[in-house]
């Protein structure tokens, strides 16, 4: 059996920290702090992220269509208020493009911006873990399960096909609560 590397989370003050890392004085600070609100908040991989168009997303609703996501499955996704109100301040501002998230010139972001950015708010953040956009996913992966138990529900919002792919944020649940459990005392006389 070949022993997988776990992937790297953010524990939730740390998410907080790093959320709160972008400038809203600027266009730019509160297009990406969406960008990360969601991907903390739905689980969004990076180049669903990029390819998001405004008809994707439904702010009344607080409804978010991932369209051919990994493996070509479209999924509906709920938003928290927080993220919903992150974007209708960028939906107020963004300039005309195809792309919901775009630069400010209206072209599409890439990938690899959406990855320096993290990596450069990370530090700002005084994040000591070397993070990338992946990691901001299995972050809201690992903590839904910790929260829900609910792993089927977790497999239908990350858009798995096989539950066996989700199974790793059991794993990543049941080490943070080994070291919660390491560090309890309990009862002493």
């Amino acid at each position: 059996m070949v022993r997988r590397k776990l992937p790297v989370i953010l524990d939730v003050e740390e998410g907080n920290r790093l959320l709160k890392t972008p400038s809203t004085r600027y266009p730019t600070g509160i297009r990406n702090k969406a960008i990360i609100s969601l991907m903390l908040n739905c689980g969004l991989r990076v180049s669903e992220i990029v390819n998001l168009k405004p008809g994707d997303i439904n702010l009344t609703k607080g409804i978010l269509r991932v369209v051919n996501g990994k493996g070509g499955k479209d999924r509906d996704l709920a938003m928290p208020e927080y993220t919903k109100d992150l974007l209708k301040t960028w939906k107020t501002i963004r300039p005309k493009s195809e792309y919901f998230f775009s630069t400010l010139k209206s072209g599409q972001l890439s990938s690899r911006y959406i990855g320096a950015s993290i990596v450069r708010y990370s530090k700002k953040a005084r994040i000591g873990k070397k993070i990338s956009p992946h990691t901001l996913r299995h972050s809201y992966a690992t903590e839904f399960y910790r929260r829900t138990k609910d792993i089927e529900t977790l497999r239908k919002i990350l858009g798995h096909s096989d539950i066996s792919t989700t199974t790793i944020y059991i794993t990543l649940a049941n080490i943070e609560v080994e070291k919660s459990m390491k560090t309890f005392n309990g009862f002493n006389a």
